[in-house]
């Protein structure tokens, strides 16, 4: 194609229209204005609550062309912000910045964001912006000291300590206590300025007890973590913490006295100073005396206490300490004591063996018990001096279980550390006389336990030994006791038989088993100790033989004594043989029981069977030897019996009966098939006729023994006085009633303690009636003109003892040697025998004045048997014992309820009064009246066989029978009127008494 000029110029000049359109575009764009920010984002970082931190932020103009820096603000209106456009703006040239000032003051913790935003008048970038962040951080606030302890202090007390606390900000600080036993706790500020230091004053009132805990939190925002002071703080009761606490007193016998201590230290903060000491009881008292001492903080203060035992059990009392602090105050620390600790006791304390031949041994019995409340007696051994060669001891026993001596040899032996409650637990231990040459003989014997306060206990033991033998002596049977055969698991019993068919008397000993083959033999009466056999008398005892279940055959031996110092020892062996046999007996044994000589015996029988499953035959039946000859068969085999299984045949014995004593026998049925005879015992005891004699003493009507037996122990002063006060109106009363009373006094003392009871005896009358120095008259007749007055005197026996023995005293008082002698010889002092102070035909009452109960050991049925026996046979309602003694908790007394007494007295008819009751009349009275008219009825001992064997005897003429009458259903003779028999006359009543039934 082809273009013309016009066409050329046309198309030239679109072309530099549009050229030249393209340039000035560019040139547009590079003369604008353009504002950007010199950063992205703006952090601030971790900033405190309450500090300022700046930062600056640029606009910066990167244009060609000025512009003008607006407005500078933050989008969220945070307050923790600040932002500033500094000199209010302006005009910005190329190239150049303007500044923007932010400021960061975190009013909480944790993250604060906010929005820049900057408004400038620039082509490009007139409105930026910018998102800034921070991080509120807790306000560095300072507290000094960070602990405030306010220690110890008594409750309803206080104790203000000061923290000084340290504003660093522009903030205020809030402060406030926080915890969950913050109450006690007070701050007197709650508010520090800005930038400033103040001292708080804090102050602690508790007003409960314990441990205490919280926190004083200060703080610069509500929200903040606060600046904490712990607070801590203990409320006492009282400044004093005592150590021990309780205050621990040894266990100690009732009667006694013991030392203890606590430690008081002053746990308050502040200085106490000590006012005065004193206790709830009296059985306490203060030893210390700390009055008028100022106590520092943590200062330790000894109190020493004693503590004196008035009664058994716990005794529990309160020390109070007087001290002033902020104000007067108390302590209390408890006092725990126990009255009644193990205590030893022993009975009787004298054994008189009495005479023995040389060469003989007898036994009496001692009884060790715990007269203490709380807590085992540890038995730790005995030992003894003077004469102790002719005497010794046996092992310890407590019923059937024997105590083999741990170590020593006589006179001085070590128990095993046996233990022996309070209560009925006893141990009983054999004393025996064994006289090696002639003459009288004493010693001393000591029994030893772990009594803190009387570790020992003496008993004094006489003796005398004569010149006798040589003995004669027959023992049956002989050569040997054969038991033949017994079934292995069963058992049998023989026995021995020992006579002195000489002119000498026999003196026997340590009759036992030199040899029990491994225990199958035993003697079932146990080891006999000894005695005296004289003249033509004799004994026998039983030896028993268990066959072990393994069967097999045993060899033992019997070993005695005698005094033949040529053959002093004797022995008899004893054989038996264990296999299983067919032949069996029912019974095992035939026993005729005892059998008196002039009642008939019935003959026994017992049925011998086979009880194996193959005949056998009895080819004979046979008594051997034994200790008699009073059995014959009167069934006897004469000649073989066969036996088919489960056949048998009856074996009738009789017995006659003719010798006194008991008889063992073995009966040997011998079988085809067995070698050894088998056994059948034959026992039988015959005894004297039945003539019965029963002696009675007529009593006086209104005369009336009275012994009083009193306690001496510590406790016993109130007790005592009430008891004199009752004096002068009862004797009244005896003569008002016409009784003719005798009045003595002993002590429930039996072994001596000390020279505060007075008397002469130091406490130890050990029944001899008091004064045993007879500084007074000791035996007070109701009528003499000073009786009240003397009575009164007698009955203060002292306060010094520690043990009740009254039981045992009551018995020495009225028995031989002491009833029977003007002077006891086994003592120094002259004259303090009790004769004169019993009359035959008087009644007799025993009053007993305790506050605790006896330790006597004996049971109480053998003061019964003693006191029923006192007046002869079929007197026992003449004599009784009367009990004031506790009976209730109506008053504190030295133990608790006097049971043992309380036994004896009920054992014997008599009367139980409460020792609580502060007249003693209506106690006493009464006893006078038992001194009534004359006895008319006495009964038998046994039952008579009819009336024409009885007679009856008044002083030894004979009372016709019409004067009176036998009484079948009393079993009783009763006098008529007019007969019966006056005081003091002795009364006979002679009888043939009944056969007992033949079983």
């Amino acid at each position: 194609m082809v273009m013309g000029w016009r066409g050329r110029f046309v198309l030239l000049a679109s072309l530099m229209a549009g050229t030249m359109a393209c340039h000035e575009e560019d040139q547009t764009r590079g003369v604008q204005a353009t504002a950007v920010l010199d950063m992205e984002a703006l952090d601030f970082g971790e900033v405190p609550v309450g500090e300022w931190r700046e930062r600056e932020v640029r606009i910066r103009n990167v244009g060609y062309v000025p512009f003008s820096a607006l407005e500078a603000l933050g989008l969220g209106n945070n307050p923790s912000y600040q932002v500033e456009l500094t000199e209010g703006g302006g005009r910005v040239p190329p190239g150049e910045s303007h500044v923007v000032k932010v400021r960061f003051h975190p009013l909480a913790e944790g993250p604060v964001e906010e929005t820049l935003r900057v408004t400038t008048d620039a082509n490009v970038g007139s409105l930026n912006q910018l998102p800034v962040r921070g991080m509120g951080t807790p306000t560095p606030i300072g507290v000094h000291p960070p602990l405030l302890d306010y220690e110890t202090l008594e409750v309803d007390s206080d104790r203000v300590l000061e923290v000084t606390v340290t504003n660093p900000v522009d903030l205020p600080l809030t402060l406030k206590v926080a915890g969950d036993q913050a109450d006690p706790f007070t701050p007197d500020t709650i508010t520090v300025p800005p930038n400033s230091t103040q001292v708080v004053r804090t102050k602690y009132l508790p007003r409960a007890l314990g441990q205490m805990g919280a926190r004083l939190e200060v703080v610069s925002c509500e929200t903040c973590t606060p600046s904490v002071v712990d607070l801590k703080g203990n409320s006492v009761a009282s400044a004093f913490a005592f150590d021990p606490a309780p205050v621990p007193f040894d266990e100690i016998p009732v009667h006694e006295r013991t030392e203890s201590f606590t430690r008081a230290r002053n746990i308050t903060w502040r200085p106490v100073t000590i006012s005065a000491l004193a206790t709830s009881d009296r059985a306490f008292s203060p030893l210390s005396k700390p009055e008028g001492a100022t106590v520092q903080p943590g200062e330790v203060v000894e109190m020493r206490m004693e503590f004196a035992a008035r009664f058994s059990g716990p005794n529990v009392g309160n020390l109070t300490v007087a001290y002033a602090s902020d104000k007067a105050r108390e302590a209390r620390v408890m006092l725990d004591a126990r009255g009644g600790r193990p205590t030893l006791a022993v009975a009787p304390v004298a054994l008189d063996f009495g005479e023995l031949p040389v060469g003989g041994k007898v036994e009496q019995v001692i009884r060790i018990t715990n007269a203490g409340s709380n807590g085992p007696l540890t038995f730790t051994g005995v030992r003894a001096d003077g004469d102790a060669a002719q005497f010794t001891v046996g092992t310890p026993t407590r019923g059937m279980q024997d105590y083999p001596w741990k170590g020593g040899t006589w006179p001085t032996l070590e128990a095993n550390g046996l233990q022996i409650a309070p209560g009925a637990d006893a141990l009983e231990l054999k004393v025996y006389f064994e006289p090696k040459a002639e003459g009288p003989f004493t010693a001393t014997l000591y029994v030893q336990s772990n009594d803190l306060f009387t570790p020992e206990r003496a008993i004094t033991l006489t003796g005398r030994a004569r010149a006798s033998g040589p003995c004669v002596y027959e023992l049956l049977p002989q050569p040997s006791l054969e038991f033949g055969n017994v079934a292995p698991g069963r058992g049998a019993v023989l026995g021995f038989y020992f006579r002195n068919p000489g002119r000498a008397e026999c003196a026997i000993k340590n009759v036992h088993l030199s040899n029990d083959a491994g225990g199958v033999f035993t003697m079932p009466g146990g080891p006999i100790t000894g005695g005296v056999v004289l003249y033509d008398t004799a004994f026998s005892s039983m030896i028993s033989f268990r066959a072990p279940t393994t069967g097999g055959e045993f060899n033992g031996e019997l070993q005695l004594t005698v005094n033949n110092p040529a053959f002093p020892t004797v022995t008899l062996p004893i054989h038996a043989v264990s296999q299983a046999s067919c032949l069996v007996a029912t019974p095992s044994f035939v026993d005729f029981g005892p059998i008196r000589y002039d009642c008939a015996a019935k003959p026994r029988k017992t049925f011998v069977s086979n009880r194996c499953s193959e005949p056998l035959t009895v080819t004979d039946a046979v008594i051997g030897n034994g200790t008699s000859n009073q059995f014959s068969l009167m069934t006897p085999v004469s000649a073989p019996v066969t036996l088919a299984p489960g056949q048998g045949f009856e074996m009738e014995v009789n017995y006659a009966r003719n010798v006194l004593g008991q008889h063992f026998t073995p009966m040997y049925l011998r079988a085809d098939t067995e070698p050894n005879g088998f056994l059948v015992p034959l026992l039988a005891e015959t005894n004297h006729e039945g003539i019965q004699v029963d002696r009675f003493t007529q009593g006086t009507d209104s005369q009336l023994d009275v012994l009083f037996v009193v306690s001496n122990t510590t406790t016993m002063d109130t007790y005592q006085q009430r008891l004199k006060a009752a004096i002068p109106g009862w004797l009244e009363r005896a003569k008002e009633l016409n009784v003719d009373v005798r009045v003595g006094v002993t002590s429930t003392g039996l072994v001596q303690r000390g020279g505060l009871c007075g008397g002469g005896a130091n406490g130890g009358e050990a029944g001899r009636l008091f004064p045993v120095d007879g500084s007074r008259a000791r035996v007070v007749s109701g009528t003499s003109a000073n009786a009240a007055a003397t009575i009164q005197a007698n009955l203060g026996v002292g306060l010094c003892h520690n043990l009740v023995q009254g039981l045992e005293t009551m018995r020495q008082g009225l028995s031989a040697p002491l009833s029977e002698q003007a002077d006891d010889v086994r003592t120094a002092q002259p004259n303090d025998g009790n004769l004169g102070f019993t009359r035959a035909a008087a009644r007799m009452a025993v009053v007993v004045l305790a506050d605790e109960d006896d330790h006597s050991g004996f049971e109480p049925d053998s003061y019964i048997q003693f006191l029923q026996t006192l007046k002869g046979t079929g007197m026992s309602q003449r004599s009784n014992l009367h009990a004031l003694i506790p009976t209730s908790t109506a008053c504190t007394t030295a133990g608790p309820n006097g049971e043992r007494f309380a036994a004896v007295a009920r054992g014997t008819g008599g009367s139980v009064g409460s020792i609580c009751e502060g007249d003693y009349r209506g106690f006493l009275d009464p006893i006078i009246q038992q001194a009534g008219e004359p006895q008319a009825d006495f009964t038998l001992t046994a039952q008579p066989d009819g009336t024409a064997e009885l007679s009856v005897r008044v002083n030894g003429r004979v009372v016709p029978a019409n004067q009176w009458l036998y009484d079948a259903g009393r079993n009783a003779i009763i006098f008529n009127p007019g007969s019966v028999p006056t005081p003091g006359q002795a009364v006979e009543i002679r009888y043939r008494s009944v056969c007992a039934p033949t079983p």
